[in-house]
């Protein structure tokens, strides 16, 4: 008579336990993938202000002015900043539309703030500002408007060579989004 337990293990194939562990282990990569390794690279689109950062760009320093006063505000990456994708072609494109009077009384043109290294000793000021700066990064991609009256953003993932040829004219263009031109 064969040992009963070694007949339990001789079995090929998984049993309903095991099932449930592979079903669940490959439910967490995927989690884990979307949490930690995935990037949205949408062109471009709309997209809404979650509740918490709406909180962040009433009170943070570079943005709670115009965003108060319901301004919309295009955001762009600093010259300086190590994340910075544009090349010269952009940066002479929003240098030029910054110029243009029509669109300069519509928006403002602002910087993503740069944090320096000190934020991390402020506590949690500190910690809220790196938290409402990688939100709003995400949220805006690499480059977007703001319009606080939606409580939304038109974003660009990476602006493309015809969408630096043709920025002005989009950002007049965003005239039924909220903009008023005369």
């Amino acid at each position: 008579m064969a040992n009963k337990y070694v007949e339990k293990y001789n079995k090929t194939g998984l049993g309903k336990k095991e099932k449930l562990a592979v079903a669940i282990g490959a439910v967490m990569v995927v989690i884990l993938y979307f949490m930690f390794f995935h990037k949205d690279t949408t062109p471009y689109g709309y997209a809404v202000i979650p509740d918490k950062l709406h909180e962040y760009l009433q009170s943070a320093d570079n943005y709670s002015k115009d965003y108060n006063e319901g301004k919309m505000f295009v955001l762009y990456y600093n010259e300086r900043d190590k994340e910075n994708p544009y090349s010269k072609a952009f940066k002479d494109a929003v240098a030029s539309a910054q110029r243009n009077k029509k669109i300069s009384e519509l928006y403002s043109f602002k910087t993503f703030t740069m944090l320096n290294n000190n934020v991390l000793f402020d506590g949690k000021e500190g910690e809220a500002k790196i938290k409402g700066e990688d939100a709003l990064k995400k949220v805006c991609r690499k480059f977007c408007i703001v319009n606080p009256g939606r409580k939304a953003v038109y974003f660009y993932y990476m602006p493309k060579t015809r969408d630096i040829q043709y920025l002005e004219s989009n950002l007049e263009k965003l005239e039924y989004w909220g903009a008023k031109l005369d």
